[in-house]
Parts: structure tokens; C-alpha cells; sequence
């Protein structure tokens, strides 16, 4: 068998403003480091993005737009089409999931679910719609976030293990093979070259040596209460009074537009002033790799203060705990009362002022406490690297292809429930 030619289908691939297509970026680059040929198949308007191998299918996501994506993909002579799903990363549109209903028929799919579980009914009806998909889902014919995706792709693939628990309990089936497959730090570690990092950081925002710098970064939204996290660091600098936060990362996505992005970061810096410390909340907009990088190598604590907890799909944490800092992070709600190590992370309940202020000054005033959260995070990270994911989805598409091919003896979706392309087993590699 020569390369396989791998088509990633991203419906927006704009990374600084997407973390799918980010995921899909990486995800890409180190398929063709494994041996793999990988193209992004995306909108139109994102073909001539550099440094990228990048091929537009449509102009657009809804039923018409699908239709074309598949005439235009089915040309390309891909072995593999994976499907990177996400209701934002498709203009909040299903109609992706008709895609392999679309393909000609002898071509594998696979899915990765990066968001799921939260469609919800609304309007006049919603229950009586919901109670009808509830009953479409247990019968395994369509879903109501993916139509077909979930049903009919080769292959499941999950970021985080509570979306495996939605596609089960929606099926009504404990043994379907969905396999979770963590993504891994979304910034690079950066090399040192022998700079004074820590120092130059500092420099370049005129403070000096000895500030200790708490850092946040990522796409702002309002589900991140950055607004409490100014107020705790209000409230630490009575005690650390050298400390800062700088809050790096852009506000515009493809989940909050320009004019909400522009609202929220006047908001947040409202609420500096409010607590008197304008001075002291630094907002750097967006940063490349190597800036965030640099940044996190310079930074005493790093603080993700999510309303419904920070999962490990968060790739900001990730790479948080990839370079070696003690970080803080909500866990979902109900899980802690008060600031709690777990698998090297300082978990906090959420939109709780005051335990971040506990949190920021047990990080900041114990250094064992700082080191061990380091070494724990670090090797945390360390478990899922970019070439370990690609290595595995080159042996899955391997895998797939053989099935297709009927090398192991067996038709295409032997394991599978009867009219969809979902597998039992709980297959667990590729």
C-alpha cells in the first residue's frame, strides 16, 4: 500500500480564531510527518492559507453547500475522509452530517465528535421534537446534533470521554465503539537559546524582574469569568501587591463575532478599573505560537476560570501544563469545594471568587506546592503528543482501508448495528 491520502474535513479553517481548526492544523501536519498525504477540505475563501495543504470544497455548509463539498471531495482519490464536527466549525449546521450519505459508497468515513450534547429543542413543540429524535436515536437511525454522521462513519472518535457518554445514553446502547482520543498541548514548547526568558518577558511589558506574572489565555468568551479572576487578583495584590495578569488572546471567534468580542473586552477592563487595577491587567490581544509560549515560560501560575469546569480537550491547559506551570483551573460544578490538586492541576469550583484568591496565593506563597503541580502537569501532558495521536489515526485509517478491502475476511461493518455504521465493542484502539 503507497501513502494514504487522508481528506480532513473542517468547515471553517481559520486557527487563531478556532480551536477545531487549530486541532485540525496540528493534526495535519503531523499525519504528513507519519507518512501520511493529509488535506484540509474547507470553505473556499481559506484555500490559499500558507504553509498549508489546503483544498476548497464549497462556499458554504448548508444542504446545497454539502452536495457540492461532496462532488468536489469524491474527485480528490482519497483513501479516508475524516470529518472534524463541530457545530461552530460548520456555521452551527448539521447538514454535515449527510456527507456520507453523499460520498460514493466505497469510501470510509470517520468522525470525530469535538463538540456534542448540546443541541437542544426549542421553540413551540421542542418537546414533542425532542421525544421524535429521542426515539429516531434509540431505533440508530440519525442523531439530532450530526443527522447521519454518527450512524453511518467507520469510525467514532471522541476528544472528551462525556461525549462518549452522550452518544451511548442517546443510542440507548452501553456497548457502542466510540473511542476517546485526547488531543494534545495546542502551543509548542519554544526553544530557550539560552535567553533570560522570565526577564525579557517582564521587559517587554516595562516590569520589572521580580513581578510575578498570573496568566490566562485563549479565546475570550463570556463562559470564562475573567471578570471574577480580575477581582481575586484585585484582592491577591493586597497580599503578593508585585502581581499582575496578563490576559493574551484574541476575543473574536466563530462563536462570538467582532462587535461581541469588542463589548466583552470593554467589559473586562471596566471591571479592572473598577477593582483600581487598570495598571495591573496587561490584555495582549492575539499571540503566535512562540509569543504564548514565551509567555507561559515566564509565568508563576496560569488560571483558566471556566463556568462549567476545564476538561483535558481544553488545548490552552494542555499547553499550560506541557511548559511547566502551576496552574489553576475550575473543575465542573459539584465536583470541589475549595482549591484541590487533581492529576496536577489546582481545581477550584466555579465563578467562586474567593477560592481563586485562595488558589493564587497557595500557588504563589508555596513553592512546594508550585513544583509539584509542575512536575504533575507536566508529565500529564506528556502522555498525549501530537506524533503519538498521528501515529495512532495512520494505524486506524490502516485499519479501515483493510476492512474496506475485506483483508481480514470479513464485509465492511461487520461489527456494526444493524442500518448505521456505528460499531459495538468499545473498541478501544484503532
Amino acid at each position: 500500500m503507497g501513502r494514504l491520502r487522508v481528506g480532513l474535513v473542517c468547515g471553517h479553517f481559520d486557527p487563531a480564531r478556532d480551536g477545531v481548526a487549530d486541532y485540525t492544523r496540528h493534526l495535519a501536519r503531523q499525519l504528513r510527518a507519519a507518512g501520511c498525504e493529509s488535506l484540509i477540505c474547507t470553505a473556499h475563501r481559506y484555500a490559499r492559507t500558507p504553509g498549508e495543504e489546503i483544498v476548497g470544497v464549497t462556499d458554504r455548509w448548508d444542504v446545497r453547500g454539502i452536495r457540492r463539498a461532496a462532488r468536489t471531495i469524491a474527485r480528490l482519490s482519497l483513501d479516508v475522509v475524516h470529518v472534524q464536527f463541530a457545530p461552530s466549525a460548520f456555521g452551527f449546521s448539521r447538514a454535515v452530517g449527510l456527507l456520507p450519505l453523499l460520498l460514493p459508497a466505497a469510501t470510509p468515513v470517520v468522525a470525530t465528535l469535538h463538540e456534542y450534547g448540546v443541541w437542544t429543542a426549542t421553540g413551540a413543540g421542542r418537546r414533542l421534537r425532542s421525544a421524535a429524535w429521542s426515539a429516531v436515536e434509540r431505533q440508530q437511525r440519525a442523531d439530532r446534533e450530526t443527522l447521519a454522521l454518527t450512524v453511518k462513519a467507520d469510525r467514532l472518535l471522541v476528544t472528551a470521554p462525556e461525549h462518549a457518554d452522550v452518544v451511548r445514553a442517546r443510542f440507548a446502547d452501553p456497548r457502542l465503539g466510540v473511542t476517546h482520543v485526547p488531543i494534545a498541548p495546542n502551543i509548542p514548547v519554544a526553544r530557550l537559546d539560552g535567553e533570560d526568558v522570565p526577564t525579557a518577558v517582564r521587559a517587554s511589558f516595562g516590569l520589572p524582574p521580580d513581578a510575578r506574572l498570573a496568566v490566562f489565555f485563549g479565546f475570550l468568551h463570556p463562559v470564562k469569568d475573567l471578570a471574577g479572576l480580575i477581582e481575586a487578583v484585585a484582592a491577591v495584590r493586597r497580599v503578593v501587591p508585585g502581581l499582575r495578569l496578563v490576559v493574551a488572546g484574541g476575543g473574536e471567534s466563530h462563536s462570538v463575532n467582532e462587535g461581541a468580542a469588542d463589548a466583552m473586552r470593554r467589559g473586562l477592563k471596566d471591571a479592572a478599573r473598577r477593582h483600581g487595577v487598570e495598571q495591573h491587567v496587561i490584555f495582549t490581544g492575539y499571540l503566535d505560537e512562540d509569543d504564548v509560549s514565551r509567555l507561559l515560560r515566564a509565568a508563576d501560575a496560569a488560571v483558566f476560570p471556566f463556568d462549567a469546569g476545564v476538561t483535558a480537550k481544553s488545548g490552552s491547559l494542555l499547553a499550560a501544563l506541557a511548559h511547566g506551570v502551576p496552574t489553576i483551573a475550575t473543575s465542573t460544578p459539584g465536583e470541589v469545594e475549595r482549591p484541590t490538586e487533581v492529576e496536577g492541576v489546582l481545581r477550584v469550583p466555579p465563578r467562586n471568587t474567593a477560592a481563586l484568591v485562595d488558589a493564587l496565593l497557595l500557588v504563589l506563597s508555596d513553592r512546594a506546592l508550585a513544583t509539584r503541580l509542575a512536575t504533575a502537569g507536566r508529565a500529564r501532558a506528556e502522555q498525549w503528543t501530537w506524533p503519538k495521536i498521528a501515529d495512532f489515526h495512520a494505524r486506524m485509517y490502516a485499519q479501515v482501508l483493510r476492512e474496506a478491502d475485506g483483508e481480514e475476511g470479513q464485509p465492511l461493518r461487520r461489527g456494526v448495528v444493524a442500518g448505521s455504521g456505528i460499531r459495538r465493542g468499545g473498541r478501544r484502539g484503532p
